[in-house]
């Protein structure tokens, strides 16, 4: 049995390839201006759907990225702190040495003792160094100011106790968190223990008329224990921005790949989209030039 293709058939089926034809350069005309082939879930629900996971996932990466640099410089302030301190505790200790040696005069003593007195206020100021709006050596208690010092040399400290929930963390990668900060109290002590109660006890060992040499010699090894705190403290800060550095290597190369691959589903290849085109320009002159001759045809077919 034939079928008889009339006029509106072959019309249909002109219009329908021309509209394909159409539709497919208007579509890679987009991709190549856009730059991305899939521009919603819709056009390719599994891949779309993929892409939506990577992009939740780099959005983790970055928020990752952004704490392990927000770490590193609070660290590196913390670093650079303790490093002036140390200095101020050097000289504070070849202060010591000097004077307890018993030929010193009365006016070397108290310019020895007036030193060491700006010296331990300048250590007190260094130990309430902020990092942003917060105090880096208060522990928890970020908004208030960890150490201060009376006409005395008196010191009183107000951050977290080095027993309490002293320490700031910040997630790092999935599941990984590190401390931010170090404990005050544990590095410089507190009113009773550690370098502050030992420089006040220094000052008034220098105040006094009838200064004792040997009590003055015997300061030196608790002068020097807060020496190697303030060492010790440095050396962890070095650790962790080692950590944090091999860290940041793990979650680039994993932003790398992520990367890659959303880019394989999403964006547009150019030259293939450039072929495409092409194709698409040829195909839809080809099929207006057939649609011409189909017209005229059935033009002339009405006009016999």
């Amino acid at each position: 049995m034939s079928i008889r293709v009339t006029a509106q058939m072959t019309s249909n089926l002109m219009l329908s390839t021309m509209n394909k034809n159409l539709s497919g350069l208007y579509n890679t005309y987009e991709q190549i201006t856009s730059g991305k082939k899939l521009t919603s879930v819709g056009q390719n629900p599994a891949d779309g759907t993929k892409v939506m996971k990577y992009n939740k996932q780099l959005g983790q990466l970055d928020d990752w990225s952004k704490n392990i640099e927000t770490a590193k410089d609070e660290l590196s302030q913390s670093y650079d702190t303790l490093g002036l301190i140390q200095d101020n505790l050097q000289r504070i200790n070849e202060l010591t040495i000097t004077a307890a040696n018993s030929y010193n005069s009365a006016e070397s003593l108290e310019a020895i003792r007036s030193e060491v007195e700006q010296r331990t206020r300048t250590i007190a100021q260094l130990a309430n160094t902020k990092y942003q709006d917060k105090y880096i050596f208060s522990g928890s208690n970020t908004s208030s100011i960890p150490y201060a010092l009376d006409d005395d040399l008196n010191v009183t400290y107000s951050g977290t106790a080095q027993d309490g929930n002293w320490e700031r963390n910040i997630e790092i990668s999935e599941g990984v968190t590190m401390p931010l900060n170090l404990n005050g109290e544990e590095i410089f002590g507190n009113e009773t223990d550690g370098i502050f109660a030992t420089l006040k006890e220094l000052n008034d060992a220098l105040k006094d008329p009838d200064m004792d040499i040997k009590a003055i010699s015997d300061m030196l090894d608790p002068i020097q224990a807060g020496i190697k705190n303030v060492t010790n403290a440095q050396a962890v800060i070095s650790s962790r921005v080692q950590r944090l550095d091999a860290t940041s290597t793990i979650n680039d190369n994993a932003t790398l790949g992520l990367t890659e691959m959303r880019s394989n589903l999403q964006d547009t290849d150019m030259a293939q989209a450039a072929t495409d085109l092409i194709k698409y320009q040829t195909a839809l002159q080809a099929s207006l030039q057939a649609g011409a001759t189909i017209m005229q045809q059935a033009t002339l077919l009405n006009y016999i």
